[in-house]
């Protein structure tokens, strides 16, 4: 029988939660396979139904999960609970990471949850500044190196606006997506604004945006009509970013940035939680809010890493993984 791999994955088709997975595994430095999961009409069901098992699991569209066990489970995703718990019944030694709060601490051996969650560190709870994801320093390079000879013809400097949208929890009114783009221009009057959109980002605010773009400087990427995202490019690439706050991942992703970060938050438009992990950046120093005081030549205290702030956790607690 081959040797285990000493780190799993389990992904899906969720990025956000792919993304933190990958995002600790990265800076875990340790050999890992990623098992890629599809599931079933039962997946639908709690996790405290299906309790310890693979049921929910799509079988023949998903990674083998069987022996041989690795030292280590990382997971994030509601759907990858019942799996977790089903590796740690057949693996007792297998330690078990969960990367966002799965409802119950039982089970698991290390959980990983953002402080505006408001869950209390502990025995296996560790307190994170904002949610994991998978950019680093070293994505943000390479990206500057992919995107910068397509931007060089734009003058600087350079606005990138990266926008969200709508959610259950609030709505943006015309009045705020062209508040947005007044200040944005007033950070640089003279330079240029580039936007991107994204998967929630609705039409009424492309119809109202767009017209404020033209006749200055500008980029505009469409979500769901131009290909080759420049997300990463911006994000490697602009003087300063100024994400919609009702992304809790575009907020942190730019402060990776290590460069001015302007979030814009009409308190209509976001939840509380999300309102508390705006307050965390501004209070590090990290981010700024985008309102009439905002200028481009205040500088944050530098990046943050939570995913390498994780890994080293991991490592500390449970050394038998790295051998």
């Amino acid at each position: 029988m081959e040797p285990p791999v000493p780190v799993w994955g389990l992904v899906d088709d969720r990025t956000g939660h792919t993304g933190q997975v990958l995002g600790v595994i990265g800076k875990l430095g340790l050999p890992f396979i990623l098992k890629r999961l599809e599931y079933n009409w039962k997946t639908h069901l709690p996790a405290s139904l299906i309790g310890a098992s693979l049921t929910s699991v799509d079988k023949s569209h998903s990674a083998p999960v069987g022996a041989p066990w690795p030292a280590l489970v990382i997971a994030a995703g509601r759907r990858t609970i019942p799996v977790a718990h089903y590796i740690k019944k057949k693996s007792p030694k297998t330690i078990i990471a969960y990367l966002m709060w799965p409802g119950s601490a039982k089970g698991f051996d290390f959980i990983a949850v953002p402080k505006h969650d408001r869950h209390h560190a502990g025995d296996t709870i560790i307190t994170t500044v904002a949610p994991l994801h998978a950019v680093t320093p070293e994505t943000l390079a390479a990206a500057r190196e992919a995107w910068l000879s397509r931007f060089t013809h734009l003058p600087r400097p350079w606005i990138a606006v990266t926008l969200g949208g709508n959610t259950k929890h609030g709505k943006y009114a015309p009045a705020d997506w062209r508040e947005l783009i007044t200040r944005a221009r007033d950070l640089a009057p003279t330079g240029t604004l580039m936007v991107t959109t994204s998967r929630r980002t609705p039409k009424e605010a492309l119809d109202i945006i767009a017209p404020l773009l033209e006749g200055s400087s500008h980029l505009l990427h469409r979500w769901d009509m131009d290909k080759d995202n420049p997300y990463l490019g911006l994000l490697g690439c602009a003087d300063a970013i100024i994400p919609t706050g009702d992304s809790l991942s575009m907020c942190t992703e730019a402060c990776v940035s290590g460069k001015p970060v302007y979030i814009f938050a009409p308190e209509h438009a976001v939840p509380k939680k999300h309102q508390r992990l705006h307050q965390a950046l501004y209070e590090k120093e990290l981010a700024r809010p985008l309102d009439e005081t905002s200028t481009l030549d205040w500088k944050p205290a530098g990046g943050m890493d939570d995913a390498g702030l994780v890994a080293a956790a991991l490592k500390a607690r449970f050394p038998q993984i790295s051998r």
